[in-house]
């Protein structure tokens, strides 16, 4: 199975957004990862899985998991090794680090509520990994955003210490990657 480009993520998200029930409050999802690219235009930029921040988010698990699976999606898949499909993604803290902040919100569907975490978040949390595809999300949302630099140090510096040493090793992308 191939990802998904930004216009068959929003196809997706619509049938998503139509197989909610029509009444009740709205799923708040704050999208992390690479949706921040494939939502933003970056050129090529595709992906298998939309991860869902659960700390930021707001939404009755068997609502979504109904939804996300009439949609013709896989839901929270972590006990494949490989999902066969493209799917969505709970993730809460351990592994990934994104420090405190305030959603910002991309788009309303319906009842459901797309959000994102401030560039500057996305962007440290990149560094922690700062895998090749990580280094090109963060080139293309610097050069989209415009974001603080010393606001991606200080939110960096509060990670925990595994996931701080990581990231502070990679802020050399920061000079290198600002125009």
């Amino acid at each position: 199975m191939s990802s998904f480009s930004a216009e068959e993520w929003l196809v997706a998200l619509e049938r998503l957004a139509n197989s909610l029930a029509p009444d009740g409050p709205p799923l708040r999802l704050c999208l992390i990862g690479s949706a921040a690219c494939v939502f933003g235009g970056m050129e090529g930029r595709t992906t298998l899985d939309l991860d869902v921040w659960k700390p930021a988010s707001d939404y009755d698990r068997i609502e979504l998991q109904r939804a996300t699976e009439a949609a013709g999606l896989q839901f929270d898949p972590k006990g494949a090794l490989e999902p066969s499909g493209a799917y969505i993604q709970i993730v809460e803290p351990g592994l990934t680090e994104l420090g405190p902040f305030a959603p910002v919100l991309i788009d309303r569907l319906g009842r459901l509520h797309l959000y994102r975490p401030p560039i500057e978040n996305l962007i440290a949390a990149k560094l922690i990994r700062a895998e090749s595809k990580d280094i090109a999300d963060v080139r293309f949302l610097i050069s989209l955003h415009r974001p603080d630099l010393d606001r991606i140090r200080e939110i960096v510096a509060a990670f925990s210490p595994t996931s701080r040493d990581r990231a502070a090793e990679n802020l050399v992308y920061l000079n290198i990657l600002t125009p």
